[in-house]
């Protein structure tokens, strides 16, 4: 078998680093449903994803506007400095995330030809790549971003890119994400088969295959498709 996965909220869950942050830097803000407002804190992020991608702004500042926009839309007094604290700590806590123990012990025991390409600043994303260990799977001519390559998801162009890379025809690759209009829909009309890793009960549609809530299920479901193709 052939896997492809994005790399945040999927390779780790996403929410951890921004729940620290948050407890660290406004421990008392007053948010009734959490869970809403870091999939808002997402949402603006994807807005002004194509600045940094242009260079327009670094990575830092993105994640600057983010916080700012996130608390103002909720109407919280929050300022520039304290978002600039906010992505100091958010970027602190970015050094500790981890693989889960069951998607690790996966990747430690599969024979499938695995690859990661990820939206974001290649410093900033081979920093992840480093803390998560992901190059104890993964061989380094694997693992790509869009800031390498130039394209960014959800631009057919950057599946099309990965492709040749790989040198591999998408039809007998799975590509594994966790955002559905990035990492879903053009990698299906490109011809990969997908897998939604759906941690945040986000949007959901036909152009993925499969659709997962945790990487427990994920495993579960790459485990079947191994012994699936085993079969043949």
């Amino acid at each position: 078998m052939n896997y492809c996965f994005d790399c945040d909220d999927t390779l780790y869950d996403q929410e951890w680093p921004f729940l620290m942050t948050m407890h660290e830097i406004v421990p008392d803000a007053h948010i009734s449903d959490v869970d809403q407002f870091y999939k808002d804190y997402l949402t603006i992020g994807e807005s002004i994803y194509d600045k940094m991608a242009k260079g327009i702004i670094t990575a830092d500042d993105h994640g600057i506007v983010r916080a700012f926009r996130a608390f103002q839309k909720y109407d919280i007094p929050f300022g520039l400095e304290q978002a600039a604290d906010f992505q100091e700590a958010y970027t602190k806590y970015l050094h500790e995330i981890r693989i889960s123990k069951t998607l690790k012990n996966y990747l430690s025991n599969t024979n499938a030809n695995l690859a990661i390409f990820s939206n974001g600043d290649d410093a900033r994303q081979r920093m992840k790549f480093d803390v998560l260990g992901v190059f104890e799977f993964f061989k380094e001519n694997t693992v790509f971003t869009s800031d390498q390559i130039g394209y960014s998801k959800p631009d057919k162009k950057a599946f099309e890119k990965i492709c040749e890379l790989l040198n591999a025809d998408p039809k007998e690759w799975f590509y594994i994400g966790d955002n559905y209009i990035n990492d879903m829909e053009e990698a299906k009309q490109l011809g990969f088969k997908t897998i939604h890793l759906n941690r945040h009960h986000g949007k959901e549609g036909p152009a993925s295959d499969y659709v997962v809530y945790s990487d427990k299920e994920l495993v579960s479901l790459l485990e079947f498709l191994d012994k699936l193709e085993n079969k043949k």
